[in-house]
């Protein structure tokens, strides 16, 4: 199911954008449509906008109200899909000086709650910041694992959201109790939230995991799931440390995954991130993003749409390469600054599409 183009309204620095990709259909035909220009003209809006009618949320806005141009109350996102056509309504959580929600969904103009906006097309994001997914913090990789997640469980992300929450509630609970203001029992309902849900998103991490690509890949590649376990036993076992400490220390927030690769000098598995050289971790970095659509594409029966934001200027020819293998197996949108770029991809992909930002 083809996504047939984008509208921005008062989104980022877009005070009006109607983008039209390609024809009004793709069936069996590839679909590559590429952006290009300058640097500061909005390309990544493109790419977020489109991710954002996919998964509810930005993967770069703090605050929902930052996707809102500077002086405007909302700001509009629609796409058609199929034929469907969906939107995407922001607020600074003020209209005409009555409290609203800051973000609004709707399928063919009709509002609904955001598990049931969900699933009418997937997205895969590929954008420089993920080179960092291997070397950089846990935070950021757990969130390429809910991200995914999130989307195609949809209880996956209320069980996220209501983790967080009580993983809020129960830190500050912590201090009151430390400082003496408040018994030790007042945790126990707290406690019990993060165990439930703590213990029902470890085990969709593992299930994810556990299906990972087997993809081929000139080196090989497996992931080892670290979880940080939660049991009745072991919050018994830190409640002293966490009362010192001031915070929660164990749960599904902690948790992390590491990426090894087989050696080819018979070292065994190794760690890519201590390791492994940049070549090797850009390497896995592609691996990691081509088992994720795999996955999305396997749970939901959608070939994922693939948003790739100015990333093929950061990868050698080796690599390029197989990304552009990717582009010509489904649907995609590209940017660049580059012209080259363009360029190059039109020589190697039938029924491109070229704009100009």
């Amino acid at each position: 199911m083809s996504v047939h183009g984008l509208v921005l309204q008062h989104f980022r620095c877009h005070k009006q954008l109607n983008l039209k990709f390609g024809a009004s259909a793709f069936e069996a035909a590839a679909q590559v449509t590429v952006v290009v220009g300058n640097n500061a003209v909005g390309k990544t809006s493109v790419i977020e906008a489109l991710s954002l009618l996919s998964t509810g949320e930005s993967f770069r806005a703090e605050r929902d109200e930052d996707m809102i141009a500077f002086g405007q109350e909302l700001a509009r996102v629609k796409t058609k899909v199929g034929e469907d056509e969906l939107e995407v309504v922001l607020t600074r959580g003020v209209l005409q000086g009555k409290a609203v929600q800051r973000k609004h969904y709707f399928v063919n103009g009709t509002r609904r709650r955001k598990k049931d906006f969900l699933g009418h097309f997937t997205t895969v994001v590929f954008r420089p910041e993920d080179m960092r997914l291997i070397e950089g913090s846990p935070t950021r990789r757990r969130q390429f694992i809910d991200t995914i997640l999130a989307v195609v469980h949809p209880h996956y992300g209320t069980s996220l959201t209501t983790y967080e929450n009580a993983l809020k509630r129960r830190n500050k609970l912590i201090d009151q109790v430390r400082d003496g203001n408040m018994p030790k029992t007042v945790l126990n309902y707290w406690t019990q939230l993060l165990l439930k849900h703590g213990q029902l998103i470890q085990e969709h991490r593992r299930q994810f995991f556990s299906q990972f690509s087997t993809a081929e890949f000139p080196l090989q590649f497996r992931v080892e799931y670290v979880p940080s376990v939660v049991s009745e036993e072991r919050f018994l076992q830190y409640a002293e440390k966490e009362i010192a400490a001031g915070h929660t220390l164990i749960g599904s927030h902690k948790d992390d995954f590491l990426v090894n690769f087989l050696s080819t000098a018979n070292d065994g598995w190794i760690d890519v991130s201590q390791f492994g050289s940049r070549g090797q971790q850009r390497l896995a970095v592609l691996w990691l993003k081509l088992s994720e659509l795999q996955y999305v594409e396997q749970y939901m029966g959608l070939r994922p749409l693939l948003l790739l934001d100015d990333i093929l200027s950061e990868l050698d020819r080796e690599h390029r390469k197989q990304v552009e293998e990717l582009l010509n197996e489904g649907q995609a949108v590209v940017t660049t600054t580059e012209d080259s770029v363009a360029g190059d991809l039109r020589q190697r992909i039938p029924n491109l599409q070229l704009i100009q930002l």
